[in-house]
């Protein structure tokens, strides 16, 4: 039975939405076919206009209509859910490559994802030491100037790179890449070796390494790495190191589905640069 509970005026609604939305709700809380009479008079909506909200979802895949004039949600929901479930799994399968790769690297390890123009810290796995970085998982960070968003930016096609960055670039270091342009050439930088970096551009004192995790349909949907203090960084361990964060997301990416090679491509190019 719907609900006689209204929410409170907003200034923002689309009257159409939300009636869709009602319709929608109400068919998956019920889960049998309803007509469109019947729909109207449990929810306090016109006949045609829950006739044409239903039509509209019928086309896209959100609803069925069965033999009897009876309507149901469709198999699209469904696939967004699936979707949806992906990426709110993605931090439990990362978990225990997360703790190994800390575990091998004696530094913070870190798995964000992109929340528009922003970056969301998904995970944080901080390492048995006297000295060490933390981040609040939850926490949301300038996507500019991390290496997990950036490593992820690098792998979107342009225009949507450029649509979730924001219109100025906040300097939050003298090292902050500030200029879009040159962040784009970095982006580049980052495709090509497969590597994203900070080099204290959002906190200094700090570094950060960052690789993309891909998913089943070869979609950037994340970023992983380590995070730590510069003053006790050794340079001499870098490769190894970065060897340890691209197997960490590779496993990720396995775990989430993706099959594609360009993890491959890297330890190859690697393997030419450094002579691994």
């Amino acid at each position: 039975m719907a609900s006689s509970k209204k929410p409170a005026a907003n200034k923002y609604a689309v009257p159409a939405v939300e009636q869709m939305l009602d319709i929608v709700e109400h068919l998956a809380d019920n889960h049998r076919a309803y007509g469109i009479t019947e729909l109207a008079r449990q929810l306090g909506i016109s006949t045609n206009g829950v006739f044409r909200i239903l039509r509209c979802l019928v086309e896209r895949g959100y609803a069925e209509a069965d033999p009897a004039g009876g309507y149901r949600l469709g198999t699209k929901f469904f696939t967004l859910g699936m979707r949806l479930q992906a990426r709110f799994d993605l931090r439990r399968r990362a978990r225990p490559h997360l703790e190994r790769l800390c575990e091998q690297s004696g530094e913070t390890v870190q798995l964000y994802s992109l929340q528009d123009a922003q970056a969301l810290v998904l995970d944080c796995v901080t390492p048995a030491a006297s000295s060490f970085i933390q981040v609040l998982p939850g926490s949301r960070m300038e996507i500019h100037a991390s290496a997990f968003s950036k490593a992820v930016l690098a792998f979107l096609p342009e225009d949507e790179a450029r649509r979730r960055l924001p219109r100025k670039l906040a300097a939050l270091t003298p090292h902050t890449v500030t200029d879009k342009e040159k962040l784009f050439q970095e982006f580049a930088q980052i495709r090509a070796s497969g590597f994203a970096y900070d080099r204290e551009g959002y906190m200094l004192g700090i570094y950060c390494i960052g690789v993309p995790v891909f998913d089943v349909n070869g979609e950037p949907v994340a970023g992983l790495g380590v995070t730590g203090l510069v003053s006790v960084f050794h340079p001499e361990k870098q490769v190894e190191l970065e060897r340890a964060i691209l197997a960490c997301a590779e496993n990720v990416s396995r775990d989430i589905g993706y099959e594609g090679g360009k993890f491959a491509e890297v330890r190859a190019l690697r393997n030419t640069t450094t002579g691994e």
